[in-house]
């Protein structure tokens, strides 16, 4: 199972609120109140702000507050999510999870040039191709040419 486009959306729109270093705590506020309970989008709100309320110190929760105030649809967007990731069994969380690390890690490969150690590897290994624009690319091949795939 993939995320549906919709909760998808509702995650990302309310997301976007918050700076990364504060998403996790903003989504932690919404998990908690649902793991306290809570089932219904205004329950869930109405716990998390006065779970914000309370830890007022955390940036997150200020921001969480405020968007209460100027965009009550991004906080209730967050809800749906909230509420259909706290419906996944556990393996199917785990598995997303997986996903989405698998994929940022992928992102950050992507946009670093390879390793000398991947070069030396690469030629140990026989390729006498392009030299691999990235990371991933380079790993990629190696992955290609230890398989026996690819022929460099």
């Amino acid at each position: 199972m993939n995320i549906p486009n919709d909760i998808l959306h509702a995650r990302l729109t309310f997301l976007s609120h918050f700076p990364p270093e504060q998403r996790s705590t903003a989504n932690n506020f919404l998990l908690q109140a649902i793991r306290a309970g809570c089932n219904e989008p205004n329950q869930v709100v109405g716990y998390a702000l006065e779970t914000a309320r309370r830890r007022c110190h955390l940036e997150a929760a200020q921001t969480l507050s405020l968007l209460s105030e100027l965009d009550p649809e991004a906080l209730l967007a967050g809800v749906r999510w909230a509420l259909w990731w706290e419906s996944l069994p556990l393996e199917e969380k785990q598995r997303l999870r997986k996903k989405r690390a698998e994929e940022a890690i992928e992102r950050w490969m992507a946009e670093q040039p390879p390793t000398e150690k991947q070069l030396s590897y690469l030629a140990s290994l026989g390729y006498r191709g392009p030299t691999p624009a990235n990371r991933l690319e380079a790993s990629r091949l190696i992955d290609e040419l230890v398989k026996g795939v690819r022929r460099g």
